[in-house]
């Protein structure tokens, strides 16, 4: 395998039936990098996205840190939850 060799197109693999919301989740993905969005970009909108669904001010000093390497980190949500942000609805975004 070659270490120069650029592999810029992986196709998402469905091995699922039930898994048609991923599959256009990620298509809907690779369309916006494709426009130009970078995934460094996207990590971020998604971190402002978890803090707008912990209810977190637009003032508050967590939206002018850096975006954390983890999203999934669970000491970022114990986090939030010590500064008394909880999430506020567990119903679906569109």
């Amino acid at each position: 395998m070659s270490k120069n060799k650029l592999n810029s197109y992986f196709p998402a693999a469905v091995d699922d039936v039930n898994a048609a919301p991923f599959s256009d989740i990620q298509k809907r993905l690779d369309d916006i990098q494709d426009s130009g969005m970078t995934a460094l970009a996207i990590r971020n909108i998604l971190f402002h996205k978890m803090l707008d669904l912990h209810a977190v001010p637009q003032d508050h000093y967590l939206r002018n840190e850096s975006t954390p390497d983890r999203l999934d980190d669970p000491s970022l949500i114990n986090k939030l939850n010590e500064l008394g942000f909880y999430r506020t609805s567990r119903r679906v975004m569109h």
